[in-house]
């Protein structure tokens, strides 16, 4: 098989792939997209958080909401704004939702590095 699977995005993610990622993440199977954005933040890559920050302007909210998630997961101090704009402005319900459960892990992750 040579389209994605779920190990080959682990994979991608573990390598620092974040093209192939991208291409999984703007493809049409849903739960590719969402393993591909919980890649990216698990990778670790200051690049992959980057990428994650593209996806708060998408016309998409689930793009936004998916975003938001992996940005908790990530732990990012950086990530902090980006959610907590989504948190304030996004018109979508479920998106500021995962914003304000991101901030949330984000801000438990930052108080363990204390």
């Amino acid at each position: 098989m040579f389209g994605p699977s779920l190990k080959k995005i682990e994979k991608w993610a573990q390598k620092g792939k974040i093209a192939k990622l991208e291409k999984v993440i703007n493809g049409n199977n849903a739960e590719f997209r969402e393993a591909a954005f919980k890649a990216l933040a698990k990778s670790g890559d200051h690049d992959a958080v980057t990428h994650l920050t593209f996806y708060v302007r998408h016309p998409n909210p689930e793009f936004r909401r998916l975003a938001a998630q992996a940005m908790g997961e990530s732990g990012a101090e950086r990530t902090v704004e980006f959610l907590k704009k989504l948190y304030k402005d996004d018109e979508d319900e479920s998106v500021r939702e995962a914003a304000n459960e991101a901030l949330a892990k984000v801000n438990e992750a930052l108080a363990k590095k204390d």
